[in-house]
């Protein structure tokens, strides 16, 4: 598997092999699951590790996590670690996954917030365009309101979404990830 290119001087490099974790799934539940970490590389920075967890409860999600030897960082980075999952979530057909499409953004104090995107238009603009579409070759069927894309029963309600194939890229899932809550992060301290 080869590196997964998300923009000018960022990929997403494949994990290495799977192991083992023990912790609490993105519902607070205890469990073991099956971890991959998937790292998000930026030219002349350091590595950030997105860890991809399947847990045996049944339940999936991303964060990132910190390195064991933690290199200094700006302030925007360290609150952001190990505190922003994702869950990944299986349609009613059993085939079809999603993940919401929130973004991270700041309060005046420097805290990363998780904000809801109410268009596709707002999420470029904190995404970037261009990482959005790299993350969707990767096998995201669509971006659109839950209601539209996911459960089809509300045109225009509920947050914005990604819908993915089944037969999706093994990286899908970090990629959209990372371009949504890690790449603004990047952005904001002039990494990217």
């Amino acid at each position: 598997m080869s590196d997964i290119e998300l923009g000018k001087g960022i990929a997403l490099m494949p994990p290495e092999k799977p192991f083992t974790v023990h912790g609490l799934t993105f519902t607070k539940e205890r469990s073991q699951g099956i971890a991959e970490d998937w790292m998000l590389t930026v030219k002349g920075r350091h590595s950030i590790a997105i860890r991809d967890v399947t847990w045996e409860v049944g339940q999936r999600d991303i964060r990132t996590v910190l390195p064991e030897q933690v290199p200094e960082m700006p302030r925007e980075m360290a609150k952001f670690y190990e505190r922003r999952r994702a869950g990944v979530y299986y349609c009613d057909d059993e085939y079809h996954t999603w993940m919401t499409a929130r973004t991270v953004t700041f309060q005046p104090d420097g805290w990363p917030l998780h904000q809801q995107q109410p268009t596709l238009d707002a999420l470029d603009a904190v995404c970037d365009p261009d990482s959005i579409q790299a993350a969707c070759r990767l096998g995201i069927a669509d971006i659109g309101h839950k209601g539209e894309v996911v459960t089809r029963d509300r045109p225009g309600k509920g947050e914005l979404c990604a819908l993915f194939e089944p037969e999706c890229d093994e990286g899908a899932h970090a990629a959209f990830y990372a371009v949504t809550r890690v790449v603004p992060v990047l952005r904001r301290i002039g990494w990217v």
